[in-house]
């Protein structure tokens, strides 16, 4: 007899225990390149068959693989149904231009199908996308060298595979192979094998049993969405991002924007993303991207785009970055922050691309790299150390400075007071000679870099570890006494803070004083200026003034 999941723990929340069964849930298991190969080269023979029709012999002109990948690109819509999906996506904008956005999920599944496993180019796409994810806090790395969705994204992670599955099954319906048929199952099994075997190069480390418990997931968190919908500002949220991108995904698909839609997302996602019809902005869009796109062929553009990537990798100062990157370490958050100087210098575009200045320094015993009070002109990615360096901090009434922390390399300085144009807070200094191998970010490269949502998210935590606030107490007192005294406001600063500090499960219903389509940047500046406004009312209890305090210091 079947069992159905336990109430909810604490513990569980957000895992695939909250929808599944024990015994529904199994090991994303590795698999040799001869058992990959077969195991993806079946389905993609079988679904290009499927998808040979008149129907898309004629509208295609013979390119009928366009209506299943349009197909497949309906699964991402669905995803935007996902609250804390679309909220690190729109936090994460930044990164991405809509076009590379679609371009880099694009090389991920279409190079699962149609790579090797072992090929370079899809471990280096394998890298790029877990990198990506990495930064924005969704999974950590993981003591075997690879990557593992944190607990609370691994039911929103595993739904991503789930959405492609069912919209390509849904396409398969629309080319005449009913879903429930024998073959449909045999088939949409296939392809569940491939899926989330594939959101497990990008962090998934348990699945659905099989295709029955596949679909007993699936509508387990089809009903969540249901019951428990995003709030109205990620839902528009998710609007923005679907109008962003419904232009490339519709001309890769071959198809005018408003036949994508009505063809490949199913109705409920369509209802919600696109309330209104296309307007003719839209389609204009879709005929450019078409115009880029044509004479392309997926595999060629694949290889081209991880080679262009390969010569940024091998450049002397990424390749430093990545070696500070692969020794920082796991269990801080020092290794989000170099991931994000990183992945900028890897997506740099024009001044940017600029290389980062290696410079050798040499610190004499006691000698400061950084003084407390003065300016901080320049950050540091700290590569290596001959000894170890000490953070000094003199309060006003002190004789003697007290020692509030002792780094290793790799470790990052500077962000802090460049970000918030202060004086540096601290004095780092090494209490013996010492000399620092360090990559320096000018004020010409951080100008460009402290915009990255992610860099601004990693840096947000990395002050948290560094004053040792815990976000989950300081964003529970916040709410607490919001809830207390009715403040909106209150309300407002507990859910920006908890939003921008890495947590995309917030619904933002509470916030006030901001657009709708407010830019992370932003974001922060709210929530700086509702805390000053905050503290400048009165009435506050003191120690809620100081969290409030700590809140726009964490932010810096």
């Amino acid at each position: 007899m079947k069992t159905t999941p336990a109430a909810v723990s604490g513990s569980h929340r957000g895992t695939l225990d909250e929808f599944l069964a024990p015994e529904d849930i199994i090991p994303v298991s590795g698999m040799t390149d001869a058992e990959w190969d077969a195991v993806r080269q079946a389905p993609g023979r079988a679904l290009a068959w499927r998808f040979c029709t008149l129907r898309n012999l004629w509208v295609h002109r013979g390119r009928f693989a366009c209506d299943a990948f349009g197909f497949a690109w309906g699964g991402i819509y669905r995803t935007f149904l996902v609250g804390s999906i679309v909220a690190t996506s729109y936090r994460n904008e930044g990164l991405f231009r809509a076009g590379e956005r679609i371009q880099g999920t694009s090389d991920f599944f279409r190079g699962g199908f149609l790579l090797p496993r072992s090929s370079a180019e899809f471990g280096e796409i394998v890298r790029l996308v877990n990198l990506r994810h990495h930064v924005a806090g969704v999974v950590t790395r993981h003591d075997d060298g690879g990557y593992r969705v944190i607990d609370g994204y691994e039911a929103d992670h595993a739904y991503v595979a789930t959405a492609f599955i069912e919209s390509i099954r849904r396409g398969m319906a629309a080319c005449g192979l009913p879903p429930d048929s024998p073959r449909g199952r045999e088939l949409t099994g296939q392809v569940c094998t491939v899926l989330y075997q594939l959101a497990g190069f990008a962090g998934l480390r348990r699945m659905p049993r099989d295709l029955a418990a596949h679909e007993r997931f699936r509508d387990a968190y089809d009903r969540r969405l249901r019951d428990r919908p995003a709030s109205p500002r990620v839902r528009r949220m998710g609007r923005e991002i679907a109008r962003r991108i419904v232009p490339v995904t519709a001309a890769l698909a071959d198809e005018t924007v408003g036949n994508h839609i009505r063809r490949h997302i199913d109705p409920e996602t369509a209802g919600n993303l696109f309330p209104e019809p296309p307007g003719a902005d839209l389609e204009q869009q879709r005929r450019e991207w078409g115009r880029r796109l044509r004479g392309r062929r997926p595999i060629e553009a694949i290889r081209g785009r991880s080679a262009a990537r390969a010569s940024i990798w091998n450049r002397p100062d990424v390749a430093a970055l990545c070696a500070a990157y692969e020794a920082a370490t796991t269990d801080l958050t020092e290794d989000r922050l170099i991931g994000a100087i990183l992945l900028h210098a890897i997506d740099a575009r024009g001044d940017d691309v600029r290389p980062l200045e290696r410079r050798t320094i040499d610190l004499a015993a006691g000698e400061p790299l950084i003084r407390q009070g003065e300016k901080i002109s320049e950050m540091y990615v700290i590569v290596s150390a001959t000894a170890p360096l000490v953070v000094l901090h003199r309060e006003a009434a002190a004789a003697e400075p007290i020692q509030v922390a002792t780094l290793t390399a790799p470790t990052v300085l500077g962000e802090i007071g460049m970000w918030r144009g202060q004086p540096a807070v601290a004095t780092v200094l090494s209490r013996e000679r010492s000399r620092l191998d360090a990559l320096v970010i000018d004020s010409q490269h951080f100008a460009s870099l402290k915009h990255e949502p992610g860099f601004r998210a990693a840096t947000a935590a990395e002050v948290q570890r560094r004053l040792s606030i815990n976000t989950a107490l300081a964003g529970t007192k916040l709410e607490d006494a919001a809830a207390g005294s009715g403040d909106p406001r209150l309300a407002s600063i507990a859910q920006l803070f908890r939003y921008l500090t890495g947590d995309s499960h917030v619904s933002l219903d509470a916030v006030i004083d901001l657009p709708d389509d407010a830019t992370p940047v932003e974001c922060v500046d709210a929530l700086r200026r509702q805390v000053d406004e905050a503290i400048a009312g009165g009435g506050l209890a003191p120690d809620l003034v100081h969290h409030l305090k700590e809140v726009v210091s964490t932010i810096g």
